[in-house]
């Protein structure tokens, strides 16, 4: 009998430290399954009514155009209590994100943006600095849009950045998220890489979803196809196909987009609001202002890029109710 009680208890013991390191250690690294089935991370859910919720994007320009009109809709939500933080270095791609963890170089800036507006923090600062100095809830990655569609320009240096992450952070536990970048506009230099305005938006699409695959970050920011969903609009248009210099975000319609985008992808869900509450008006005149004509036709974007992460919705001029 004891010799029976002690087997139980090694047992008990055994299955105590499964259940703790796989389930409730939730973002721990581990071996990839056969086929990539899960991915090489196992990403903890968002948060749900949290006290505070900050967030962290490891980004570029386009990580600026996604998150600045946010403090609009954190205000008309009345959310004073959410954080987004841009750490933000030009054109940096995944490859360069490694290499200065490495270095440790001061190379980027890091913005805030809340209910009360945006701010400058710092104006040199290392990302080990900045992946330690607060207990993020949410990390989003982002790779430089020009190689956005290629996946093997995210590899390795993706996974290594996440381990440099769960080394420095100070959070106990961080859900990650990634930013699907948009296509240049059909005039851009640079878009004979992938062909058409299509063909890099496709691309962008697949190069995310196999990301989402192999990695295991299951949270997709899809503000790629919100931009192609807005570009399909027809009682919204906007000049240069919802860009300011054929490659970033239109100033005031384009930023109040991907901001939707945004919210509705890992705020919204955490708070359990509703994006179409908000009735803001963000921009200082016509034709680049959102306002009581559009702004719904531009949140449906946003939502149904969300609801349909990889695909054009066949709903992006609205439902013809019988």
């Amino acid at each position: 009998m004891k010799r029976l009680a002690f087997l139980h208890s090694r047992i008990f013991k055994f299955l105590h430290f499964l259940i703790f390191t796989f389930f409730i250690g939730g973002g721990l690294l581990h071996a990839q399954t056969i086929g990539n089935e899960k991915g090489y991370f196992c990403n903890p859910p968002l948060p749900y009514l949290p006290y505070k919720l900050d967030v962290l994007f490891i980004g570029n320009s386009f990580s600026i155009d996604a998150c600045t009109a946010l403090p609009s809709l954190l205000r008309s939500a009345k959310l004073s209590t959410v954080a987004v933080y841009v750490l933000y270095k030009g054109g940096c791609s995944m490859k360069q994100h490694y290499e200065y963890f490495k270095s440790d170089e001061p190379v980027y800036e890091l913005w805030l943006y809340d209910s009360r507006g945006e701010k400058k923090l710092e104006n040199k600062i290392t990302i080990r600095n900045a992946m330690r100095r607060y207990a993020y809830d949410v990390v989003v990655f982002q790779q430089y849009s020009l190689e956005s569609g290629n996946y093997d320009s995210y590899e390795p240096y993706l996974s290594k950045v996440l381990q440099a992450y769960k080394l420095t952070t100070i959070s106990p536990r961080t859900t990650f998220a990634f930013n699907q970048t948009w296509a240049y506009s059909s005039r851009h230099k640079d878009l004979n890489r992938y062909g058409t305005q299509e063909d890099m938006w496709r691309r962008i699409c697949q190069a995310s979803n196999e990301m989402k695959q192999k990695s295991g970050i299951d949270i997709i920011i899809p503000c790629g196809t919100a931009v192609q969903n807005a570009r399909n609009l027809t009682s919204v248009t906007t000049e240069n196909e919802w860009t300011r210099d054929n490659q970033h975000i239109s100033t005031y319609q384009g930023r109040y987009l991907l901001a939707c985008t945004v919210f509705e992808s890992i705020i919204a869900p955490c708070f359990n609001v509703n994006l179409s509450d908000d009735r803001s008006t963000y921009g200082k005149k016509e034709p680049d202002i959102v306002n009581d004509t559009n702004r719904r036709q531009i949140q449906n974007c946003a939502k149904l890029a969300v609801a349909n992460n990889y695909n054009i919705s066949e709903f992006v001029n609205g439902i013809n109710e019988k």
